[in-house]
């Protein structure tokens, strides 16, 4: 890794920590996130092309984040807010877009349809095809040529990358991709075992089809083609996960079987676990310092 790199790590790693340093988050729904931002009083200054419209719906907008200066690489991240796919928007990755072009890289936080627009999974995955053409077109003309991304998503935003980076043909080829919170499988027994009302009506939404808990046998095939565990290839882009031990809202063992499945058919990938978080990965600020340096490891290896 690049020395300034490993700088800069160390910088982020300390406001990780300063973030992250109170008592535990209660609120299970609070997405997860490693709290990146930038320094105060920082000499560089990003450029914005901010308000994009990469589709005709008004849902589908991006904001990009291009570095202080030309880069020597010409690689970039799409990041994909969370939400539970009816909540959330580009703005939820405001500081980090605008701290990964201070780390020389374009980035580009987008809103996509959600439930609300009558969007299925299908429907958000064919957004993030149209994002990731308009973002390649609009930061070449910006004078930012991208030929490779890697996606980074919080929650449902880390289903979509996930799904995405497992079973499109993409505009950009991907370099790798990374998950926080994920859910993974949703016929994994620990999910099926806590899930309500509230959980099948968003299988409902996410699927286009009514799912409850006397029709999963009968929807299993659908369910599986929406879950990023059952659509790993050994073609699959390179993995990061991080998940939280005590997450009641995704549980922990859905990152386990993702990994399983990595494993088996040999893509790279790293399990970050948070032993003392619950979804919104709060409580573990030694190993979000991990996870800064991981991504940036991972950035050097698979996207340059």
């Amino acid at each position: 890794m690049r020395s300034w790199l490993v700088k800069v790590v160390a910088v982020l790693a300390a406001l990780v920590l300063a973030a992250c340093s109170g008592p535990p988050a209660t609120n299970q729904t609070r997405e997860p996130t490693p709290s990146w931002s930038t320094p105060s009083g920082t000499p560089f200054v990003t450029g914005q092309h901010t308000n994009v419209a990469y589709g005709t719906h008004k849902a589908q907008m991006m904001d990009l984040c291009y570095p202080p200066s030309r880069p020597t690489n010409t690689s970039g991240f799409l990041l994909i807010h969370g939400g539970g796919w009816s909540s959330g928007n580009k703005g939820d990755f405001a500081g980090l877009c605008a701290t990964i072009a201070r780390l020389g890289y374009v980035a580009a936080t987008i809103d996509y349809r959600m439930f609300g627009d009558g969007a299925t999974y299908a429907d958000m995955l064919a957004d993030i095809d149209l994002a990731l053409a308009t973002y390649r077109d609009v930061a070449r003309t910006d004078g930012w040529p991208v030929t490779k991304v890697a996606l980074l998503g919080a929650s449902a935003g880390a289903h979509l990358s996930l799904m995405y980076a497992y079973t499109r043909e993409p505009t950009l080829p991907i370099g790798f991709v990374v998950g926080m919170g994920s859910p993974t499988d949703f016929l994994d027994p620990a999910y099926l075992a806590a899930a309500g009302d509230a959980q099948y009506e968003q299988l409902t939404h996410l699927l286009g089809v009514s799912v409850t808990k006397d029709t999963v046998d009968q929807r299993r095939a659908a369910i599986e083609a929406a879950s990023p565990a059952y659509r790993v290839t050994a073609s699959a882009p390179p993995t990061i996960l991080a998940h939280g031990s005590k997450d009641t809202l995704v549980p922990y063992s859905n990152a386990v079987l993702l990994s399983a499945r990595l494993a088996a058919v040999g893509v790279p990938y790293e399990l970050l676990t948070y032993p003392h978080s619950g979804h919104d990965l709060a409580a573990d600020p030694d190993v979000n310092n991990r996870f800064l340096s991981l991504v940036l490891e991972y950035a050097s290896r698979y996207l340059e």
